[in-house]
């Protein structure tokens, strides 16, 4: 007979592919996360995985398995939902605003472990500029935000810190502009930027032209760091961006990282407001991603040594 609480856990392995952060993501430790496996392969009598020191390897009938295991998964939740009298399980809404790239890089894990942890808890999510995400706080409509943390955080705010990264600088591999030179040492002065119009990544680069002294031209002040990347692409000018938005942006291959800004480490964390921490549903979400938090970190490496990104 197979344990849902097993069935859940290999869901996680096929989600991380890595046994030290599922066994992290189930309270266990990765001696027992084994045991589990090898006693869900033997009830099975099948081969769910292989696992070496490259890592983990789903198998075919591993993938079966975890169909299945989702949907029954799925079916159980309903049921819970259809038979619950009203106390005890945790249902309802949370809203959560963030950019495109994190809606990519954090919110599928976030939705994937909440759905296992409170099936009953639904997300909506709103994308937007990263400049305005701790602003959304003031609606009452919004119940997270990842967001950039500024150096001096709201009193009213609590976090969860997701990842820290570095800026780079980035320049279009086919100029529009006129001025040519040389990237192995460049004259920021004379070439066109595109700048973010505010935020706090707006902040840390007008700390960068302080540092080395530059007078930018500025070629135009862009709302969202996605966009940033897409003009600096088209040739309109250089850019400072946050390595992560250049990794997942589809014109990184239209542009040339010129330096990774030295001082630099951009905090990316889940903010919400402290006077609504005690509801049940914010706490669940907010203790779901302090336990998700340690794994980000990792997966992002991971995805950029799968992606052969320097």
């Amino acid at each position: 007979m197979i344990d849902l609480k097993d069935a859940a856990t290999f869901l996680r392995l096929c989600e991380t592919s890595n046994l030290t952060r599922t066994a992290t993501l189930c309270n266990v430790s990765p001696s027992t996360l084994s045991r589990t496996l090898n006693k869900l392969e033997r009830d099975l009598n099948t081969k769910l995985c292989i696992r070496d020191k490259k890592g983990i390897f789903i198998t075919q009938a591993g993938r079966k398995f975890e169909e299945f295991a989702r949907k029954t998964l799925n079916d159980f939740a309903n049921l819970e939902k259809d038979l619950d009298s009203g106390e005890g399980a945790i249902a309802g809404i949370i809203k959560v605003f963030c950019s495109v790239t994190a809606s990519y890089l954090f919110i599928p894990r976030l939705l994937n472990e909440l759905h296992l942890t409170a099936p009953n808890l639904e997300v909506k999510l709103e994308t937007g500029d990263p400049a305005d995400a701790l602003n959304k706080l003031d609606d009452p409509q919004i119940d997270f935000v990842i967001s950039p943390l500024p150096n001096e955080l709201p009193a009213n705010i609590q976090y969860v810190d997701l990842v820290n990264f570095p800026l780079i600088l980035i320049a279009p591999k086919k100029p529009r502009y006129s001025v040519t030179t040389d990237f192995n040492n460049p004259d920021l002065n004379s070439v066109p930027f595109v700048m973010p119009e505010k935020g706090q990544l707006r902040y840390e680069v007008e700390k960068f032209f302080q540092s080395q002294e530059i007078s930018p031209h500025i070629y135009s002040e862009v709302a969202g760091h996605e966009a940033i990347v897409s003009l600096t692409a088209l040739g309109f000018g250089v850019s400072v961006v946050p390595r992560l938005v250049y990794e997942i942006s589809p014109f990184k291959n239209d542009v040339l990282v010129v330096k990774e800004i030295p001082w630099s480490n951009f905090r990316v964390a889940l903010c919400n407001l402290k006077s609504r921490s005690k509801d049940k549903t914010i706490r669940v979400f907010h203790d779901l991603a302090k336990r998700l938090a340690p794994s980000f970190t990792p997966d992002l490496t991971r995805r950029r040594s799968d992606l052969n990104i320097l």
